[in-house]
């Protein structure tokens, strides 16, 4: 008997499967970027930077993308539905590296090691193992919304193009958010643009060496040198 195919359902213009990955996409980013924005807003939380954080805060700031990057590991570690894959393009063979691409591996991490010792060793001790440990929940929550579950679904020709934009526009929601509850001096509109075009340039730069060193680790390590280490910025 000859089976009849079943059209997919389809949602605003996406398929099914589009819609709920960026449905997820949403509601990880809220919990990632609106949180403290709304303590804020609501509560009598400190407009203080992360290192200034009186412990109770830190601990409320820190639950956002901690939170937010736990519950997309739990759906990570979920067998993937019908229309998705482990991971867009997981057919591709592992990348061969060069002796370049192992150095620069190396020297990628180990420099982020590196710094973050010696952060840590500049001190004052405590503001900076707040602002290290903030740092890297910050980034594991970015890298596994956008190049983990963005990336799962292999229904979209440019996934990776999309994740990136997505990455970018999650950094901007936090900084217009920032601006608009009056942390820093810059307009919504000025923040929004700024934290834009800052996170397509993190977030493109992160998946290239990821997918040039076949390595989730090394994006992320880049993203916690750049903004945490080096720019040290990041509040």
């Amino acid at each position: 008997m000859r089976m009849l195919s079943r059209p997919v359902p389809r949602i605003l213009g996406l398929s099914l499967t589009d819609f709920r990955r960026l449905y997820r996409w949403l509601n990880l980013s809220l919990i990632h970027q609106a949180v403290w924005p709304v303590m804020l807003l609501l509560t009598e939380a400190p407009s203080a930077g992360i290192r200034a954080l009186p412990l109770p805060w830190y601990l409320l700031r820190l639950a956002a993308p901690a939170l937010a990057a736990i519950l997309a590991l739990v759906y990570l570690a979920q067998p993937p539905t019908r229309g998705e894959s482990r991971e867009q393009g997981e057919s591709r063979p592992p990348p061969h590296l060069g002796p370049i691409q192992v150095q620069i591996r190396l020297l990628l991490l180990g420099l982020a090691v590196a710094l973050a010792f010696a952060r840590f060793a500049i001190g004052p001790p405590g503001p900076a193992l707040q602002f290290l440990i903030f740092g890297a929940a910050d980034v594991a929550a970015f890298h596994l919304i956008h190049f983990g579950i963005l990336l799962r679904s292999a229904s979209l020709r440019d996934a990776e193009r999309g994740a990136v934009a997505l990455f970018a526009l999650s950094w901007g929601l936090r900084t217009a958010l920032m601006a608009a509850v009056g942390f820093g001096n810059a307009s919504v509109l000025l923040g929004f643009g700024s934290g834009a075009i800052l996170g397509a340039a993190i977030g493109s730069a992160s998946l290239i060496l990821r997918r040039w060193l076949g390595d989730f680790l090394v994006g992320a390590a880049f993203h916690w040198l750049v903004i945490y280490l080096i720019l040290g910025f990041a509040e």
